[in-house]
């Protein structure tokens, strides 16, 4: 708990932080929540409910399982590791890893997601009165993902 700039412990973990410093020094301090896997599991069946929507002729360039990953290229979710001089890259995508990513930061991450999902995927392949159905039966299923947690 932080009061007034002061730091008064909550936790035996904070008691011992505490007793290890001294007057007036300056910690930082690196927030760490535990993911949520009923989370991370709704994520990725959102991302099947939404998969079956589009056309055999998406299916057919990119499989269910890899659609996630199709996501992270688009998006541009990925450092280039070398360019190549024929202009090909070596990349890495960022992962959603447990250890890599907070509950706080994966929450986030999924609700960036979603409108990239309808503008960039979506958007693609449906318009009008079609995508707008398809938006709105997403998102009444992404609330029952929800609704479980």
């Amino acid at each position: 708990m932080n009061i007034g700039g002061g730091f008064l412990p909550q936790n035996q973990n904070a008691i011992e932080l505490l007793d290890q410093t001294q007057r007036g020094e300056v910690i930082s301090l690196i927030e760490v929540t535990k993911r949520d896997l009923k989370f991370h599991r709704a994520y990725m069946s959102l991302l099947a409910y939404i998969y079956d929507y589009l056309p055999n002729s998406f299916k057919k360039k990119v499989a269910k399982d890899k659609f996630y990953v199709f996501l992270k290229h688009l998006k541009g979710n990925y450092e280039v590791l070398f360019e190549f001089k024929d202009g090909s890259k070596m990349i890495e995508y960022e992962s959603i890893s447990f250890g890599r990513m907070s509950q706080k930061t994966f929450e986030s991450f999924v609700r960036d997601q979603l409108p990239f999902i309808y503008e960039n995927v979506l958007g693609a392949f449906f318009e009008g009165d079609i995508y707008d159905a398809v938006v709105k039966n997403i998102e009444m299923e992404y609330e029952k993902f929800l609704a479980q947690l």
